[in-house]
């Protein structure tokens, strides 16, 4: 049914669920599996550890931190046996839905899988969802696969309505 599976990692707990769920679908439906790592521009900041006026280069790290990621998800490729590639795409002024959007679109995705944090409140509208935003505009199938923190928070949540 899948052919073309497209999974975003971003480093996250939600993010390993979602290549974990991408392999494993790359494998029952004999599909290529492709993770895609979007790094965001950041300004470099100052932290109370660099000293006074002496920049930590945070996007580095970052980059550093995605092309970790997508490492591993090459080895995870190779064990399971599934065709994987991978792609480390600059965001640039876009945000990170869109790029995924673009991606997913010129690469052919017939199915896109991505991790969610679950957040809720405060929290969600500071720091926005992706998933979301990607399902709002996406014309393929997406799964999302919730975070193992954001599932415990769910049941919680449920337990206190009770």
């Amino acid at each position: 049914m899948f052919k073309r599976i497209m999974v975003g990692i971003d480093g996250s707990q939600a993010a390993i669920g979602a290549l974990a769920e991408a392999i494993r679908l790359g494998e029952s439906e004999s599909a290529t599996v492709r993770a895609v790592s979007v790094v965001e521009p950041e300004a470099d900041t100052i932290t109370p550890f660099s000293g006074f006026g002496h920049p930590v280069p945070v996007a580095r790290s970052l980059r550093d931190a995605a092309q970790a990621g997508l490492a591993r998800a090459c080895d995870l490729f190779v064990l399971t046996g599934v065709t994987g590639e991978t792609s480390l795409i600059d965001a640039g002024d876009s945000d990170v839905a869109s790029v995924l959007l673009r991606e997913s679109r010129a690469w052919g995705a017939d199915l896109v899988v991505l991790g969610t944090h679950g957040r809720r409140g405060i929290e969600r509208l500071l720091l926005g969802s992706t998933a979301e935003t990607f399902l709002r505009t996406s014309v393929v199938p997406v799964l999302v696969i919730p975070s193992p923190e954001g599932v415990q928070q769910g049941e919680q949540r449920q337990l206190k309505s009770q």
